[in-house]
């Protein structure tokens, strides 16, 4: 199971028997009214806070699970990409720069050329590039920012190392899952977070049991080897199906990395290879 075994293999314990005990009908009914949908499934896209939290600044630097701000509030960035066009580029999710709509349901996408997309800036307010291709459009909730000439960036995950790769793969069984997020309250105490899939049947997103709180929007998620997964978008109850190929079911929902890579070359009209890192 990789070198973070042990603490794996104690919260799929615990999280197994939540499973067990019926958790996975869904949250508590204080969890918010769905303003989207992942899949196809009403849920509830991950806030955007306006104001940056106090104490969560122990990824420093511009790196998978760092704090990133723009105009719309702040989220975590996921995964650093090397274009053929000789820029760095590194993700978070789309609404963290569209927005949500007012209504729910999909805000659209959109690309910008060098020089005129919205500026990101770091956890300590300095820019570190521009916004070159954002997307909210059921499954997709990712974009990317063109990193400007001379800003340092480490493609490694904060905590857990890695990305080793892309973790395309739709297994029916058991996939650990760790992310690195800046949420509100719990980004200050436990912002490195383990969470389980009892299956990734659908190659466009993962239905899970973890935590996710405002502010985590955009991380990256990982599986246990190492794998780059998708981005940490929404929370509530996202049930599709629970069949032979895997229970489609949790409470996050994280759009899958390698159709929104994809996508974003297509659009942006070049290659887009993840920078990988090794584990820690």
């Amino acid at each position: 199971m990789g070198r973070h075994a042990p603490v794996a293999a104690m919260v799929v314990a615990l999280l197994v028997a939540t499973v067990q005990a019926g958790l996975l009908r869904g949250p508590a009914a204080s969890t918010p009214p769905p303003n989207w949908t992942l899949g196809g499934v009403p849920t509830t896209l991950i806030e955007v806070p306006t104001a940056a939290p106090v104490g969560v600044t122990s990824c420093p630097g511009v790196r998978p699970g760092a704090i990133v701000n723009s105009d719309v509030g702040q989220c975590t960035f996921n995964f650093v990409f090397l274009g053929s066009d000789g820029r760095t580029y590194i993700g978070t999710a789309g609404h963290c720069i569209l927005g949500s709509s007012p209504f729910g349901g999909d805000v659209g996408e959109t690309s910008w050329a060098p020089g005129t997309g919205p500026v990101a800036q770091d956890a300590d307010g300095a820019r570190i590039g521009e916004f070159a291709y954002a997307i909210l459009l059921d499954p997709k909730d990712f974009s990317l920012i063109r990193v400007d000439p001379g800003i340092a960036v480490s493609p490694q995950v904060c905590h857990f190392g890695g990305p080793t790769g892309i973790n395309a793969d739709t297994p029916s069984g058991l996939v650990v899952l760790h992310h690195y997020g800046n949420g509100v309250g719990v980004g200050s105490v436990l912002p490195a977070r383990t969470a389980f899939a009892v299956g990734m049947p659908s190659p466009d997103h993962v239905f899970a049991q973890g935590v996710a709180v405002p502010g985590d929007s955009g991380s990256g998620v990982i599986s246990d080897d190492g794998r780059a997964v998708g981005v940490l978008v929404t929370i509530g109850v996202h049930s599709s199906s629970v069949g032979t190929s895997g229970v489609d079911a949790g409470f996050i929902g994280i759009t899958r990395i390698a159709p929104q890579r994809a996508r974003a070359a297509t659009v942006l009209g070049l290659g887009l290879t993840l920078a990988t890192a090794p584990p820690l």
